[in-house]
């Protein structure tokens, strides 16, 4: 659980960064772009009021950077002033400005790399122009600028957040810790008295002369008692799966052999509570793990499908290899459909979809059980809800396939 907290917490903080860097250095260059070309619209309309005032003087530093031209009525070109282009030139920008359907592209001609506006006089039209050349390639630098910066700020910010999620979790992962730690001591001091209920209530019960009321009493104990044991059993399983499974139990497992195996186990209990056992295994299916932890993970799926599979429907069991890398293994029965909500949670610790689900033996733990298992072999185990048909499946990494 910690390792998933902490990944969530860097993912979300590197996710948010990235969103919020990406917006702080995207709009640089393009504020600072848009700027320039709103200092050139200025220039230009200054230079729109008093054309022949402003550009006129050849030692105007104007002259040098700005060029106007006026077009009659008929389209063409009578005056201009301008020391970079001639009238050949000057006719040909027309042609484009006329082309962008004046200031369509808000006022720059992308092809000739140059801002533009006019101003509407009696008999025909003056434009003024400039070079934004200079602007797009300090945008562009500046854009370069600011992808490097982004990448160097998203690497930093990476690295802070993998540090820091360590400071911010452990008061978490302590808290956790107690909680298993306590769970575990508290077990096993059940664990003996209720050892000793249990057989003192099964010496009564061997006794032949009791009442009536007495039996009632004794088989009351004898039954809440064993629920008691199994719970415990289940907390104290728990507690030594988080510790985690020794490395030296992995061993390889014939997958193929043992969910055959178990399902001839389980398929006569299955039996007695109405339901046929359907199975379908592929053979010589291999996987690394513990073969007792492998086993109770089918015990778990089977006894779950027995527990909540429509009376005298059938139950399904399916091994097979799903691609190369990966063995798939399901179970399927046909129950009560599970929501999105119910299907994510359904493998949380004490968790019950319903309240029937208290009155059956279950306590909201083999599952939980399984998917930790199933998370120390490098798998994954999650469930489908497909209208009434249940089915949990489980991944995990195929060692050999012999055909």
């Amino acid at each position: 659980m910690i390792k998933r907290l902490r990944k969530r917490f860097i993912l979300t903080m590197i996710a948010i960064s990235a969103v919020l860097l990406g917006i702080l250095f995207i709009s640089i260059p393009v504020l600072e772009f848009n700027l320039a070309r709103s200092n050139a619209s200025t220039a230009l309309n200054v230079i729109l009021d008093k054309p022949e005032e402003i550009l006129s003087p050849r030692d105007n530093p104007s002259s040098l950077t700005y060029s106007a031209f006026y077009v009659n009525r008929v389209g063409t070109i009578t005056r201009y002033f301008s020391m970079e282009y001639n009238r050949t030139q000057l006719e040909n920008i027309y042609r484009e400005i006329r082309q962008d359907h004046y200031g369509e592209n808000d006022m720059l001609l992308e092809k000739s790399h140059l801002y533009y506006n006019y101003t509407e006089k009696a008999n025909g039209t003056w434009y003024a122009i400039s070079d934004s050349t200079e602007d797009e390639l300090y945008a562009y630098s500046l854009f370069k600028t600011c992808i490097i910066l982004y990448a160097v700020s998203m690497a930093v910010v990476t690295l802070l957040t993998i540090y820091l999620s360590r400071w911010i979790v452990k008061p978490i992962e302590f808290a956790w810790n107690r909680q298993k730690q306590f769970i575990a001591d508290a077990s096993h001091e059940l664990k003996t008295p209720l050892t000793v209920i249990l057989t003192n209530a099964e010496l009564l019960n061997k006794e032949t002369t009791k009442t009536d009321t007495q039996k009632k009493y004794i088989s009351n104990i004898l039954t809440e008692s064993s629920q008691m044991k199994t719970l415990i059993m289940h907390l104290l399983d728990l507690a030594r799966i988080d510790r985690g499974i020794p490395k030296e139990n992995f061993v390889t497992v014939d997958l193929s052999s043992l969910v055959t195996d178990e399902s001839l186990v389980m398929e006569v209990e299955l039996y007695e509570r109405g339901h046929l056992l359907e199975t379908a295994v592929d053979e010589n299916l291999y996987v690394k793990g513990d073969m007792s932890k492998l086993r109770e993970v089918v015990d778990i799926l089977l006894d779950n499908a027995g527990k909540y599979a429509h009376d005298g429907s059938n139950i399904e069991i399916k091994l097979s290899k799903q691609n190369p890398a990966t063995v798939l293994l399901s179970v399927s029965n046909k129950g009560d459909a599970l929501t999105d909500r119910e299907l994510k949670a359904i493998f949380t610790r004490f968790y019950r979809t319903d309240s029937s689900r208290s009155h059956n033996g279950s306590y909201g733990l083999g599952l939980s059980i399984a998917r930790q298992i199933i998370t120390q072999h490098g798998g994954d185990i999650w469930a489908e809800s497909d209208a009434d048909v249940i089915t949990f499946k489980v991944k995990l990494p195929l060692l050999i396939c012999h055909k």
